[in-house]
């Protein structure tokens, strides 16, 4: 891969990232929002909202779904890298790659199937907003894509790259 080719993709990659973090900063306001709302429907004006719970609800699963690659990249899962860390180089670079071979395996075993059981569900409704429980649930195959291009990047870009915690905000 060229310099100049390195260079777009970081600033896709970036482009990217500020886009799903400003998405996430949005949908984070509009949940402590509706929150907020609810509380005060509840116990001031003693009449509860009957859609603020599921509205919630989706924001968070959308939330977590759209956000988990970038998580990924920022190494903020889990991961017990104890024998792989004290592995020599070689082996190290093999288990990496294994490694994100397998993640992508799963990412995309779970795309596909999370994508059926969206179709599946379209037919049936959420109970009140009354949309299309296909908006919620393809909200699965949608972040395991998004995932996987994650676990993509990390083969064709050196981690400074795609890490970019020092990028500030779209928002900011």
């Amino acid at each position: 891969m060229t310099t100049q080719s390195r260079s777009l993709l970081a600033r896709i990659v970036v482009f990217y990232t500020r886009a799903v973090e400003s998405a996430a900063i949005v949908a984070m306001v509009m949940l402590v929002t509706v929150a907020a709302y609810q509380v005060f429907c509840r116990y001031v004006l003693n009449a509860s909202l009957f859609w603020s719970e599921e509205l919630m609800r989706y924001l968070m699963i959308w939330t977590t779904f759209l956000t988990s690659g970038i998580v990924y990249t920022r190494s903020g899962f889990l991961g017990m890298r104890a024998l792989v860390d004290a592995a020599p180089t070689r082996m190290k670079l093999a288990a990496d790659i294994i490694g994100r071979l397998a993640i992508l395996t799963f990412l995309l075993i779970v795309a596909w199937y999370g994508f059926e059981f969206a179709i599946r569900t379209a037919p049936t409704h959420a109970v009140a907003l009354e949309f299309s429980m296909f908006w919620v649930h393809v909200a699965v195959p949608v972040g395991c894509v998004l995932m996987a291009l994650h676990v993509i990047a990390e083969f064709f870009l050196p981690p400074s790259q795609i890490r970019h915690d020092h990028v500030p905000p779209l928002l900011s």
